[in-house]
């Protein structure tokens, strides 16, 4: 098969090239820089065009005619901190939620038979069990999340609707390995080798907040991890 990933040069983009290459199919990459070297070091053919840009997009696609369209685009930090979080998030937002628009129309007038979407498994509704498929996303929760769980059904409603083209919306949780926060030489391997996370950091916060408040602050919220990224026992 043809394929076309939009973003493919992300955690996933790089592993999936080389998985469908193995397979024997022929990978293009959806790029906005005109360097074409990294991808082409991955095994991915670049057709430049920014996704945000639906002409350059529609142009792209109707050249190669791809038999499916993956997409992987985001636009997250490198680091995982509360205030780079916050401060990708609008640009974020604006990348799937156009890039989403853009290929879908570019696929429909391709006649691309296959989309897969980078969806979210963050959003799901509270249950007794584990959600699968056939589970809702939440509509009732505070604003913050609510906008969030909107953002994504409104991804994957679109695609949905779109005719002709067989849809799968990948929810994806968090992913450790390379190219991730999640790794040795990720971000969160790096913030819990200076113990920012560690478990005794947080007690030792909140104690000495409580003589003059009577609850932690969000900012004292700490992910708890229960030995050193690299495998060897904390140190404290």
């Amino acid at each position: 098969m043809r394929i076309l990933i939009a973003g493919a040069s992300g955690a996933i983009g790089r592993p999936l090239v080389h998985r469908l290459r193995a397979n024997q199919h022929e990978i293009f990459a959806l790029a906005r820089s005109p360097d074409p070297a990294p991808l082409k070091e991955i095994g991915a053919e670049p057709v430049i065009a920014d996704a945000l840009d639906a002409a350059a997009v529609t142009a792209a696609v109707g050249r190669i005619r791809p038999d499916a369209v993956i997409n992987e685009l985001t636009s997250l930090p490198r680091r995982y901190t509360p205030a780079e979080m916050a401060a990708a998030a609008e640009r974020d937002h604006k990348l799937r939620v156009e890039g989403n628009v853009n290929l879908l129309a570019a696929l429909r007038d391709a006649g691309v038979r296959r989309y897969m979407l980078q969806s979210s498994g963050f959003w799901y509704a509270p249950g007794v069990e584990l959600a699968d498929e056939s589970v809702q996303f939440i509509s009732s929760a505070s604003p913050v999340v609510e906008a969030g769980a909107r953002t994504y059904m409104e991804l994957e409603a679109r695609a949905a609707a779109t005719p002709g083209i067989e849809f799968v919306a990948l929810r994806y949780g968090f992913f450790y390995g390379p190219g991730t926060w999640y790794t040795r030489d990720g971000d969160m391997g790096d913030q819990v080798r200076r113990q920012q996370d560690h478990v005794e950091a947080a007690v030792e916060r909140q104690a000495s907040r409580i003589v003059v408040a009577a609850a932690p602050t969000d900012e004292e919220l700490c992910t708890l991890v229960p030995a050193d990224i690299d495998g060897s026992p904390p140190t404290t």
